[in-house]
């Protein structure tokens, strides 16, 4: 009985000693940095709860300094990652890149505002003029390419005359290759609008960010994600017929712009980078 005592008793004072040491000790509040400091073996599974919740209170804490806005960045950069890690060879780069969204300052435009007000796009997630790929013969067209939080817009990027609005609801499908490429196909359901277009290809040096941030739109509107494909091969409408986009790598570390060289070939389109 006194032994059981006497070890009871030095349990709590390791115990105690420990945690002690520990409030003098403790890691950095980063969430990022991995280090805890060593225990007593006999305190190892106390241990192991403590590093727990210190870092859940440390997380915590650190999503606590930002904003809304701030917070939706981060949304962002998170949902860019569980895209395209380990998947598209361009992603790494985009990563200490901010999303900025807005590249071409177009909230403060009149003319945009007006034609804002009048479809619905008040709030502006995208806009960049980018190059639309001409379905026949794979040539690249400049255009305003804008995302609001109910649709996506395809504008002249000099009149901002609107060419096609395609509502967030009527996206379904995002399709890239895993390669360094730009491109990406928005695979649209089929309406009045959109019938003899069929579905869109895009190459924008902001693929990674455009893609993220129309799915959490997609996403928002529908309560369901949009499917994000990522393979050499995949099919595509074109209007009246299916299109074989297919991607061929000659393993380029990067490309440069103009670099991809596409090709029409009947009822398939190569991408040669």
């Amino acid at each position: 009985m006194c032994t059981q005592i006497k070890k009871s008793s030095d349990y709590r004072s390791e115990r105690r000693r420990y945690l002690l040491w520990l409030a003098r000790h403790l890691p950095s509040e980063s969430p990022l940095y991995r280090e805890w400091p060593p225990s007593p073996r006999c305190l190892h599974e106390t241990s192991y709860y403590l590093k727990k919740l210190y870092h859940k209170w440390r997380c915590h804490k650190y999503r606590l300094r930002f904003d809304q806005t701030a917070r939706n960045r981060m949304r962002e950069k998170v949902t860019a990652s569980l895209l395209f890690r380990d998947r598209k060879s361009s992603y790494p780069k985009s990563v200490s890149h901010p999303f900025r969204g807005d590249y071409v300052r177009l909230r403060h435009n009149v003319k945009w505002k007006k034609i804002a007000a009048e479809t619905g796009d008040q709030y502006v997630v995208f806009a960049d003029i980018i190059n639309k790929i001409a379905r026949a013969s794979g040539k690249c067209l400049q255009t305003l390419f804008v995302v609001s939080t109910s649709a996506m817009l395809v504008m002249d990027h000099r009149t901002l005359q609107i060419k096609y609005r395609i509502p967030a609801t009527d996206i379904f499908r995002i399709s890239l290759s895993p390669f360094m490429d730009d491109l990406a196909v928005f695979h649209v359901r089929s309406s009045e609008a959109t019938r003899k277009k069929g579905d869109f290809l895009f190459e924008t040096g902001h693929v990674i960010e455009i893609v993220t941030k129309l799915y959490l739109v997609i996403q928002n509107a529908t309560g369901k994600p949009p499917e994000v494909n990522v393979a050499t091969e995949f099919e595509a409408n074109f209007g009246k017929e299916n299109v074989v986009l297919a991607f061929k790598c000659a393993g380029l570390s990067e490309v440069q712009p103009g670099q991809v060289k596409i090709y029409r070939r009947g009822n398939r389109m190569e991408v040669v980078l």
